[in-house]
């Protein structure tokens, strides 16, 4: 297969996958699982499923230095948080809403960059903003009554760990694959959701019995993680991390499209148009860098070429 059809559909496949994650988890909230619990799960399951893949296929050492463990300790916590805030959010609010509110994470890890690495702010991430906030409040508009203020703090909460998940994990200087970096990042995850069960008032650890609860659980550690996550290493590896990231759009797509058909949300025009918004900020502020690296030159030149050497040429777009 052409490696950028094969990087495109594995990117789409991965971001749709993920997608998946809200509707398994609430039909998991309705067999009286609450969000830790389908944490723990979730993970547990998926770090079995991942010991076949990384020992007897990658054939990789599970153990890593003390000072690793250490550096992957804070983007770890980050990540196992970021999931944990995103699936108490359901609680409060629509699940396709929080999707689209988490897909926030790259605007705020811009952010972080400027704030705190003092990067210079762009046009682009200033334009971003705006559009996201506006989407924000259509989204506000969107929910009977207004949103929830808990549920969209924990969904904001959600998207800012995530961004301080992924400035921390750039920062972490130590060499490891990619699969064992998702086993200690899904291990963090099992721990944290662990630690919560065990010191949070009004939760305890529920044990599944039945089927359904067993192929549910099944379900949230195979396709939204195992296969999400082995997917986007491939489309990463062929076509790189910004066009892969401009696919990832399809998450809260996904998400709210099966909030509408399984759990029969209403799909109206403010919500559309919210996460419309939304996914423009975020995808202008995926692409901001390229765009300023290689086409604006191109625009110039080309600009240049039709005022000072063939005026009488009239501008025609190339497809």
């Amino acid at each position: 297969m052409n490696p950028h059809l094969k990087g495109s559909l594995a990117g789409m496949l991965s971001a749709a996958f993920y997608g998946c994650s809200p509707a398994l988890a609430l039909l998991l909230y309705a067999l009286d699982f609450d969000a830790a619990n389908a944490l723990l799960y979730r993970y547990f399951c998926a770090l079995i499923l991942m010991l076949p893949l990384l020992i007897l296929w990658k054939r990789e050492q599970l153990s890593l230095p003390l000072q690793d463990l250490k550096n992957l300790a804070l983007p770890g916590i980050c990540f196992a948080l970021s999931t944990l805030f995103y699936f108490i959010s359901f609680n409060f609010m629509n699940a396709g809403i929080s999707a689209t509110i988490l897909f926030l994470y790259p605007i705020f890890t811009a952010l972080i960059m400027v704030l705190v690495y003092h990067e210079k702010i762009s046009f682009a991430i200033v334009l971003a903003i705006i559009l996201s906030f506006g989407g924000v409040v259509l989204l506000h508009g969107a929910e009977e009554g207004g949103m929830s203020p808990i549920g969209t703090a924990l969904a904001v909460a959600s998207a800012l760990t995530y961004a301080l998940y992924i400035v921390g994990i750039n920062r972490v200087k130590i060499i490891i694959s990619n699969e064992k970096l998702t086993f200690y990042l899904i291990l963090f995850s099992v721990l944290t959701s662990g630690l919560y069960i065990a010191f949070a008032p009004g939760t305890s650890l529920k044990i599944p019995t039945h089927g359904q609860e067993l192929l549910i659980i099944f379900l949230l550690g195979l396709v939204p993680t195992i296969f999400s996550l082995e997917l986007l290493n491939v489309a990463i590896a062929n076509i790189g991390s910004t066009m892969s990231a401009v696919l990832g759009a399809l998450e809260p797509v996904t998400a709210v499209f099966l909030s509408v058909i399984i759990f029969h949300e209403e799909l109206s025009f403010n919500l559309v148009l919210g996460i419309a918004l939304i996914l423009l900020g975020v995808l202008i502020v995926i692409g901001s860098q390229r765009f300023k690296a290689v086409r604006v030159p191109k625009i110039i030149r080309r600009v240049n070429q039709l005022i000072f050497q063939r005026p009488h040429r009239r501008w025609r777009w190339k497809s």
